[in-house]
């Protein structure tokens, strides 16, 4: 009786053993061992945090929703399940809700990085908003920034997007960071005075750009670095050089142009004018180089209307003369034109 009791045993532990496969390192047809998220993706089929498409695959250098993020940071820690009525995310934005997660509640709409930033740091048990819940990050190892070496606000690009495999990295570090858990989210804002220092960041000298500058060029960009206007834009990254003065966002986004015939920066190029702050930033470039903007929400509108129209709208007001000029083909393309006195 013991010994067939015995067999009995072996042969359910041998059928056990042999319907089981071994787990499948990544199952999406999409995601290879050569990608450098292929162990990012492994990590989040083992901690139940991603799914793919019904076609198979996982789609990792998508641009990740809203809807999508909160899927993938909750499920790192709780076991919900998706929502079969209304919505297959309602279950993930009720517990956010819940825990006071500053959720836009925008599911459908690429998520910036800067929300990933307020949303992890809520997380956190901790209420800070735009750069000081980037601060915390940087500040307690939970993130990191997209500028290599670089641990501040500006390199972090907060207005950036994240692919479907960024989030499950970004996720990733800061669960193995010392996020270990879900805490709720106070309802009144975190000291600032609480928030951890980062190291100091080297600033662009004063007076020291690229050989062969023009002199014009130089004495704008100084004036835009010591009268904190390129300070205010974060999300761009600022080089001078021969032809003028070009802010990046990845490509360029806005450049203040420089006229070697006429010796002075007369020009604007708006290469991305739906871009956050580009508009901003011409207007305040257009102030630093002398002339009057008495009329910015105006302005700011036909930068606007220039992505559906190709009318001309100019500006007038002493002596000085601004031209907002549509590209003729290329819609996020916008060209200022400046006549001085």
């Amino acid at each position: 009786m013991k010994k067939s009791v015995l067999i009995s045993s072996l042969a359910v532990g041998l059928l056990t053993t042999s319907v089981v496969p071994a787990f499948a390192a990544v199952s999406f047809t999409d995601v290879k061992k050569t990608d450098w998220f292929y162990n990012t993706i492994e990590y989040g089929e083992q901690n139940n945090m991603i799914s793919g498409y019904l076609d198979g695959t996982f789609r990792p250098n998508q641009t990740v929703m809203e809807g999508e993020f909160v899927k993938m940071f909750l499920s790192a820690y709780l076991p919900i399940e998706a929502g079969q009525g209304n919505n297959w995310a309602d279950p993930y934005y009720d517990y956010a809700e819940k825990m006071n997660y500053p959720v836009t509640g925008n599911r459908n709409e690429p998520i910036t990085r800067g929300v990933v930033a307020e949303i992890v740091s809520a997380a956190a048990g901790v209420n800070y908003q735009g750069d000081n819940a980037v601060i915390y990050l940087l500040g307690n190892g939970l993130a990191k920034g997209k500028v290599a070496g670089e641990v501040s606000v500006r390199g972090y690009q907060g207005n950036s997007l994240l692919t479907r495999a960024e989030a499950v990295q970004f996720i990733k570090n800061a669960k193995e960071n010392g996020l270990s858990e879900l805490s709720k989210r106070p309802t009144s804002p975190s000291p600032t005075n609480q928030l951890p220092k980062l190291p100091e960041q080297p600033k662009p000298p004063v007076g020291q750009v690229p050989a062969g500058t023009p002199q014009a060029v130089a004495d704008l960009y100084n004036k835009l670095i010591t009268d904190g206007t390129i300070a205010k834009y974060t999300q761009f990254e600022a080089k001078a050089g021969s032809g003028g003065i070009t802010m990046f966002e990845g490509k360029a986004t806005v450049s203040v142009v420089y006229d070697d015939s006429a010796k002075e920066m007369n020009q604007v190029i708006l290469w991305k004018n739906d871009a956050k702050g580009a508009a901003d930033f011409a207007i305040d470039a257009i102030k630093a180089i002398g002339a009057p903007m008495t009329k910015e929400a105006e302005f700011k509108k036909a930068i606007e209307n220039s992505r559906t129209s190709t009318d001309v709208v100019e500006f007038k007001g002493g002596g000085w003369r601004i031209k907002v000029i549509p590209h003729p083909v290329a819609t996020d393309k916008t060209y200022i034109e400046i006549w001085r006195p």
